[in-house]
Order: C-alpha cells, then structure tokens, then sequence
C-alpha cells in the first residue's frame, strides 16, 4: 500500500514508527494498555456464558456414565458353615507382572522359587485379570473389596472414593497392615470402627529416582518381625492375635517403584521379585513359629495390576491387566493336574512351564469373596465378585453354601438399588428390570435352598452362579437407567447451543442481517414476537421443574434439562435471522455455493473424529494441508520461500503422529541437542531482528529492552538443557535429584511464565517472545520417547509459515516487524467473514489436535512417564506430577492459540465471529463423541469412549480459556513503553 490508504481506508494496522498519531489514535492506545484482554462486556458475557454451558454439558458424562455403582443398606450375608481359616495373609506385590513373575530366567530357573515350589506342591494358581484403569488404587479396591471402582474417584487421583465403601477388612474383626501411605489409609477410613491398625512409611521415601527401591519391601518385612516380637510382649496384642476371622495384609510397593524408573526388563526390577519372595518365604515361616504351625493361616500372593514394557500403567495391555495369584494354606485345595478339559485363551502355562499343573483363572474382584469365604466373615457388602470355587479345598455342600451366600449378597445390592430407582421414578413411567423381578427372585433363591437341602449341590451351585450373573446385570440395568433421558437432554443442549451460536456469526458478522425495526417486529406473525416465544418457554421450564421436583432427582438433573430450554429460548427469539438468512442467500439458486461452504468443513471434522481412533489420519492431513499452496490462489507463491518452508515444515510435521503413543526408551542426547539448536537459532534470529529495526532509518525502536528479555530467555533456555544434563547425570549415578537443579527448574518455569508480558506487543517480537518462554518448561518436561523437543520446533515453524501464508493470501502487504498487537486490534476495520475464515477456523482446530496428539495420545494414562518430570520432582505426588504433565501438554495448545490471534490481527477477521466458527466446529466433534459413548462391550471400550468425549468436551473449555489467554499473551506488556523522539 507504500503508506496510502486504500479505496479510501484506513490499513488495518499500524506501524510502530515513532510519528505523532491522531488524537483518537493515541487515546485507544493508551486505553488498550489498560484493557488487558481487548474484549467489549458482551464478548466476555458470551465467554463466560459459553463457558458455563459447556462446563455442565462436560460434568453430565459424569452424571451419566461416571456415577458411583456403590449402594448402601444391605444386610450382610455369610455362610453358615464353620471356616477352614482362622487367620488370613495377603501379600499384594505392587506392579508385579504374571509373566515375570510364572516365567522362568535365561537359565530356565524361577525367579521366586518358594512360591514357584508352593504352586507346584502346596497351593493353587493362576491368574488374576484386572480392569482398566490398572492403577494402584482401583487395584487394590477390586482386590479387597471386591468392586470396580467408579471412575469418579478419579476425580481425587485415586486417592478417595468419593462414596464409602465396604471391604474384607472392615469384615473382619481386626486387620494389621503394612506398606505404602498411598492405599494403606482408605481402608482404614472406611471402616466401620477402630479395628484396622496401619504402620506405613513416609511418601518422602517413595522416590523414583532413589537408587534401592526395594527397601520399601525390606521394611515391610522388618516391621511385621518387630510386631510380633512386639506381640510376645504385650498381652493384649497377643490375645487379640489369638482370635479368628483375623487379617494380615503386607503391601509391597518396591517392584512397581523399580518398574517406573528402570522398567520390568531391568535387572533391578527381576533381583526385586526375588526379594519379595525370599521376604513371603521368611513371614510364612514366621508366622507359622508364631501359630504353632496351627494350619488355620490361608496365605493369598496377588498384584494390584501389572506394567508396561516402558515402566508405565493404567490402561489395558496385557502386561498390565494379568497380574499373578497364588493361594495355599488353610481351606486351599493342593495342586492338581491339568485335563485336557482345561482350557486357556492363551499359551502363557506352556511358556511358564506350568502346563501340567491346574491354573484357576479369576477375575480381580473374585478375591475378596474368596478371602471372605476361608476366614468365615461376612462378604463385601459392595462386592460384584464371584466366589472362585476352584481354589477351595471343601465339599460340594460347603462350595453350595458358600456360593448361595455370595448371590445373597449380590442380590441385596440388587433389591437396594432396584428401590433407590423406584423411589426417585413416576410410578406409570418405572420400567422395573424384567428378568429379575421380585417374584422371580423369590422363586429362584426358594428353589436354590430345596437344591441343597436335597443334596442336588452341583445343581445349586450352577443356579446360584446363574443368579448372581443376573444380579450383577441387574445392577448394571439399574445403573444405567436414566441414561436415555439425560442423553437426550444434553443432545438438545449441545443443538440448541451451536443453533444459538450460528445465529450471531450471521447476524453480528456475515453482513446478510438487517436489524427488524420496531414496526417491523409488530407486524410479524404470533410465533415470531417475543413476548409469546417467551411465555411459551417459561411455561415449559416451570413444567420441567415441577416434574423433576416430584420425583426428588438430584439437582444437577435441573441444569441438564432447563439449559436446553434456555438455548431454544433464545433459538426461537431469533428465527428472523434464519428467515432473512434463506431469503438473501435464495438457496435455490445458491445450492452449490453452499455446500461448498458446508460439506468440506463437516467432512473434514468427521475426519478428525476418525483421527482420535487412527492418529495416522492426523498425518494425512498434515500432507494434505501441506500442499495446500499448490492448489489456491497464486499470490501465495509471490513468497516462494515461504510456501516452500510450509510445505517442508507441515511434512516434517506429520511424521510425529505416526510415532509411538508410548515410547520405549528415555533418551536425554536428544533434549540436550534440540536445546543447543534452539539457542544457536535464537541468537541468529535477534541479530537479524535488530538489523531489520535499525534498518529503518525514520524511526528508533520504542522497545529498545525487548532484546535484553530475549537475550535473557536465550540464556534460560541454555540454562535448561544443562540443567537437563546435570539432572540425568544425577540419576544416572542413582544419587537422586540435587536441590539446586529442582531449584533451577522450578525458577525456569516461573520466569517462562511472566517473560512473555516482558516484552513489547509489536506482533513478531511478542511471538518470537512466548515462544522462547515456552521452550525451557517443554524442555525440562521431555525425554524424547518421542522427540516431543522436535515436535515442538517443528510445530513453530508450521505456525510461522502459516502465518505468513495467511498474510500473502490476503495480498496485504503487512511488515511484521511494524505491526502491533494492541494497536492493530484497536483501529484494524473489520470485515464480513467469507468461507476462507471456516478454512481458518478448521485449521486452528486442527493444529490443536495435532498439539495434542504429535507426541502421543494424552488421553491414555498409560502415557504417563515419571522420567519426564524428574527435573521438578522424583518422589511420588500424583497432584504435581499430573499437573506438570498436563502443564507439557497445554504448551503447544498455548503457541497454536497467539498465533491464531496474530492471524486475526493480521486479516482483520472479527475475533469473536472467528471464535464462534471455531466453537460450533468443536460442539460439532463433541456431539459425535457424545453418540460413540459405549455402555456395553468391555470396560476398555467403554473408558475409551467416554475418554475421548471428556477430551473433546476439556479443549472445547480450554479453547474458551485460551481465546482470553492469547489475548492477554500478546497484548499485556508489565514494562512501560520506551518513548524516543523522532529523528
């Protein structure tokens, strides 16, 4: 434009040159650097708003899928029969896998040879299989109370149920236990009284970095010797141990330590399995001396869940879902040889070398009734489980009595739950579950007693398994029985939401809109005036209320169903949009036009929902967007160097979503490569930088100490990569994490959060600025499993050139170096957004996702590495080890967003309209997910399921707060400006 306005306007930005500004100019400068986020009241107004909405749509998955299965008041249920047991020892091997447990080493020996012996001469065996999510916590639930824990506890780390709970150690009459502070307490908490004693060690002693995590185990075992040294001593302890329906429980936590720091392949992590059972090999003797080898001690080895190859847990691989069980002692059956009618869905016994002997497999929640069932106490009140029959050494009448017992138990969770749902349920509307009707319930448990009162025990015991598969999908019937009608509450929500949304892209932004004038608005027809659309509407919500107040549902159920009401409130007040909308666009006419603006953004946000099943779609997209410039408007290629560099950087790009989710192996040459590159490359880009402002000879910079902060974050990100070094040298050494370096990392990450408002707002400075503040946090954060530091320079440069390309498409000739956020967003004319804003719109959605997925699928836990954070902290804390992971995570999230701002402030696009566009698509992908939310099949498919709608739903709020965020990112400046005179 060479300085002159074009047909007679004003350019859509301003330069930083150092010239006398018109008054009014001058004056929204000066308001701007006040205003910090540059948003009228109604933009915020919809902001939070937006927010407020989506925040209730994401907590009714939690409503819906996510509520607590646990129901309180039943009767408790045993079997009459005297026990075997009077005593019972779990040893729970934290981490432990099946196959590095049953395998055998190079030299074809065992690596727990007493227990190996007890499986092949004393006890019973097999393999326990979890469920997802395979975490300490809901391990152990499943373990010993015999439930599945309700994801909601996720919500507490793991560390809480939200709902009390019943276990075989609140059952019993006393429990001792010892191990981690992690899991030892919520048992002890959701007892009944004061008779579940606990003795743990401190959290400060769970380090990942330390060089002996199996002292963690050693300890363990030496407090269980000081008891009962203890116990022989104190009378009242030694009366107390004398009791039956007793419970021992020795938590072992080493093997999954060593597991996460030097992975299950280690010799550190085998030499640890030896440990525990050279350790279980001295307490049974132990507690034997201590009995008088009595033979009322049933002896029970599992695992909470297994591990990866790559030291990690949470999801459902095999390695981390088959976890070994080994019972013998009182009321065990001895081995037996296996049949050819015994079998497997695998070949792990002939791997094992233990196909001749019985492997009884079980679910993970069967454990806690077979704990119950030898100890004679009552069963979990909450318990789902089986009682595994195999693994008893009694007769068939003792089996039939014990399992009739456990169904009992089921079916009062089952009746308790049944009357919960009637309660809260119109009578005429209640849909009772109809194959479990209370007089089938009666004729089936009358028919069970006739069974085993007239010996026909076989037949008992299979009636009696039948009915507690029918318990159990009752309970989940009932579970599940508001879903339809909260669902569809939430699908009008989200409807009415992106109807509601539309209407103000087009009314506010699309130029198609005429505002109605008063008369106009009193000659519409009865159902297009306010006034009756609104009392329409408020008699319909006060119905809903009333309903829901009837049937005493929570209160949560009145947001779900009232926001909809509200949104197709405000539709309906706005239907003129739509009638104007048809009328200028003559659809009939225009019928091309329009699918050409529609069906390519909605094809390709069906293929992004497809890209959170098959990543490698997200590389696809990647080449096709790479290419883009061959196939638009030529002006682009004006730049060739800039087209040239997108094409190369979006191909480099896609590489990273074909990677490995997870990857196999830390290595720390490549972080500390990637962080030399990043400070060589930074040098040469402020140097030529301040060549290009001193170039200009009718203006001195007016941000002269914006060099001096880069230079600063140039040495940060140096001090980074070393920082880097010394840490993995520390633990390389196994001496830990040094004070100093977590002192310097947790420095680096305070600074690289303020340094971006350190410098000026003139566009390229302030990119430039928060990109080099965002490195040394991602640096720190990365182990290059999957060359996340890599992912991260690459994903500048696609942003840069994207930018650029975004500025040549627009023929504008804009010098970055002169434009300026703060004054560019206050006097840029804004324009009617076209179909090259959805274009826009769809790829800023979709660099987020590939933020989001180019170095692995965040939506598993199984991606966790403890490594990535041991430049922060090496001792377990679930909080700040999440939070820094997820803080690695936003990162990118952060750098996609100010350039998407830059993009606005460089086109002159309406922030607000290209927000909207960017919120409908989102709601578009989010009510997808909302449909593939699975209620059956496995509990992985389902967690994955809703998994990817909680993802969805977060970055649709996160989006929310990122469209504020960036605003704030590159508008604030803390500094005052540097004024000079002009030359």
């Amino acid at each position: 434009m060479n300085g002159k306005e074009k047909h007679g306007q004003r350019p859509h930005y301003l330069s930083e040159k150092n010239v006398e500004m018109p008054k009014d100019t001058k004056k929204n400068v000066h308001q701007s650097s006040n205003q910090i986020f540059l948003m009228n009241t109604d933009t915020i107004c919809l902001v939070l708003a937006g927010l407020f909405t989506h925040l209730v749509f994401f907590y009714s998955i939690f409503d819906i899928y996510f509520t607590s299965p646990l129901v309180h008041g039943m009767t408790t249920h045993v079997s009459p029969l005297k026990p075997a047991a009077n005593r019972l020892v779990l040893f729970s091997a934290d981490g432990l896998r099946a196959d590095k447990f049953f395998g055998l080493d190079k030299n074809g020996l065992s690596r727990a040879p007493y227990l190996r012996n007890i499986i092949q001469k004393h006890g019973a065996w097999g393999v326990s299989h979890t469920r997802v999510p395979t975490e300490s916590r809901p391990g152990h639930v499943a373990l010993i109370a015999g439930f599945y824990e309700d994801v909601s506890a996720v919500a507490k780390g793991w560390k809480e149920n939200p709902v009390e709970f019943d276990s075989v150690f609140n059952q019993s009459r006393n429990t001792w236990s010892w191990g981690s502070p992690d899991i030892l307490p919520m048992f002890a908490k959701g007892a009944s009284g004061d008779h579940v004693f606990t003795e743990m060690y401190t959290s400060d002693e769970e380090d990942f970095a330390a060089s002996h995590a199996s002292d963690l185990d050693t300890w363990v075992f030496d407090k269980v010797k000081a008891f009962f040294e203890r116990a022989k001593l104190d009378r009242d302890l030694y009366e107390k141990l004398q009791k039956d329906k007793i419970v021992f429980f020795l938590h072992l936590l080493g093997i999954d330590t060593n597991g996460h720091s030097h992975k299950p392949h280690s010799e550190v992590y085998l030499k640890n399995i030896e440990l525990v059972d050279t350790g279980i090999k001295e307490m049974v003797k132990l507690f034997d001396d201590f009995y008088k080898r009595d033979s009322k001690t049933t002896y029970i080895m599992s695992s909470d869940h297994g591990m990866t190859n790559w030291g990690s847990h949470g999801a459902g691989n095999p390695h981390e879902t088959l976890t070994p069980v080994v019972a013998w002692g009182a009321g065990i059956r001895e081995p037996l040889e296996s049949t050819n009618q015994d079998t497997y869905p695998d070949s792990y016994s002939e791997e094992w070398k233990l196909q001749d002997i019985k492997r009884t497999d079980v679910n993970q929640a069967d454990i806690a009734p077979l704990m119950s069932s030898v100890i004679g106490i009552p069963y979990p009140m909450n318990s789902v489980g089986t009682l595994p029959l195999s693994f008893l050494n009694s007769s068939d009448f003792e089996k039939a009595e014990s399992i009739f017992a456990n169904a009992q138990q089921v079916l009062e969770q089952y009746q308790v739950k049944m009357d919960q749902m009637k309660s809260t349920t119109l009578s005429v509307a209640f849909r009772p579950f109809s194959k479990l009707l209370p007089s089938i319930q009666k004729d089936r448990t009358r028919n069970i007693r006739n069974l085993i009162n007239s010996g026909q025990y076989q037949l008992a015991i299979t009636e009696s398994q039948t009915l507690i598969e029918l318990g159990l999908e009752g309970l989940n019937y009932y579970h599940g029985y508001d879903r339809f009608f909260l669902g569809l509450s939430i699908v009008f929500g989200f409807i009415g939401w992106m109807i509601y949304t539309l209407t103000l892209v087009v009314r506010d932004h699309s130029g198609l809109f005429n505002a109605t004038t008063k008369l106009e608005k009193l000659s519409q027809p009865v159902w297009l005036q306010d006034k009756p659309i609104k009392l329409v509407f408020a008699i319909f919500g006060v119905a809903v209320i009333v309903l829901l107040k009837v049937q005493s549902l929570p209160f949560t159920y009145y947001m779900y169903c009232l926001i909809p009401v509200v949104l197709w409130m405000f539709v309906a007040l706005r239907l003129t949009v739509f009638k104007q909308l048809f009328k200028k666009l003559d659809l009939a006419k225009n019928i091309k036009t329009t699918l050409l603006a529609v069906v390519p953004p909605v094809l390709g946000l069906e293929i992004l929902v497809m890209g959170f099943f098959r990543r490698e779609l997200l590389s696809v997209g990647l080449v096709m967007i790479a290419i883009w410039p061959l196939i638009t408007a030529k002006s682009i290629w004006k730049d060739k160097i800039t087209a040239a560099g997108w094409i190369i950087s979006c191909l480099l790009l896609s590489v990273f979503p074909l990677a490995p989710v997870v990857g196999r192996q830390i290595n720390y040459i490549y972080v500390k490569t990637s962080g030399v590159f990043v400070v060589v490359s930074a040098l040469y880009l402020i140097s030529l930088l301040k060549k290009s402002h001193e170039g200009k000879k009718d203006r001195k910079f007016r941000n002269q100490y914006i060099f001096l902060v880069n230079i600063i974050q140039v040495v940060v990100i140096g001090l980074a990569t070393y920082n880097v070094w010394a840490v993995s040298s520390s633990i390389a050494r196994s001496q830990g994490l040094p004070f100093v370096s977590q002192l310097i990392s947790y420095v680096i990450l305070v600074f690289s959060m303020i340094s971006p408002f350190l410098g000026g707002t003139s566009v390229i400075h302030r990119l430039f600025t928060i990109t080099l503040a965002l490195f040394p946090p991602y640096l720190l954060l990365s182990i290059s499993y999957r060359y996340e530091d890599l992912f991260f320079i690459t994903l500048t440069a696609v942003l840069y050139f994207w930018m650029k390309l975004e500025i040549n498409l627009n023929d504008k000739k804009v010098c970055l170096e002169d434009c300026d956020f703060v004054v560019s967003s206050n006097n840029q004319q804004h324009r009617s957004i076209n179909t090259e804003d959805i274009r826009r719109a769809f790829y800023y959605i979709f660099f987020i996702l590939v933020a989001f997925f180019g170095t692995g699928n965040i939506a598993s836990i199984n991606s966790f590495e403890p490594a990535s954070v041991y430049c922060f902290v090496t001792k377990f804390d679930p909080f700040v080890m999440g939070s820094l992971m997820m803080l690695k995570n936003v990162l990118p999230f952060v750098l996609v967003s100010c350039v998407f701002h830059a993009i606005h402030v460089l086109t002159a696009i309406p922030t607000k309209a290209l927000f909207l566009i960017v919120l409908i698509m989102s709601d578009f992908m989010a009510l997808n997910f909302f449909f593939l939310v699975r209620d059956y099949g496995s509990w992985l498919e389902i967690g994955t399921s809703i998994s990817h709608y909680v993802i969805v739903m977060c970055m649709i709020i996160f989006l929310m707060v990122l469209f504020v965020l960036s605003h704030a990112l590159t508008t604030v400046s803390v500094l005052p400006r540097i004024k000079q005179s002009r030359e």
